[in-house]
């Protein structure tokens, strides 16, 4: 899993955020843009190497070398 770069879709974010916060889609993906944002920049910055859904639904980040050396020291 450390050599995936994006493997949760916008669509798939906004259909979570939809479900988690029981609201409209237009909203939801509105909220999914934001966070996929967040997400490239993060990846951009060098502090995570991709994300995903674990299987119980959560959206979990794929941590860099760079980052998990530094919360190990």
């Amino acid at each position: 899993m450390a050599n995936v770069s994006q493997s949760a879709s916008l669509e798939s974010i906004a259909a979570y955020l939809k479900l988690a916060n029981n609201c409209d889609r237009l909203t939801a993906m509105n909220d999914a843009k934001e966070v996929m944002h967040n997400l490239v920049g993060m990846r951009q910055k060098g502090f995570i190497t991709g994300w995903y859904f674990d299987e119980y639904g959560h959206l979990e980040l794929l941590p860099s070398d760079a980052i998990m050396a530094r919360l190990q020291d």
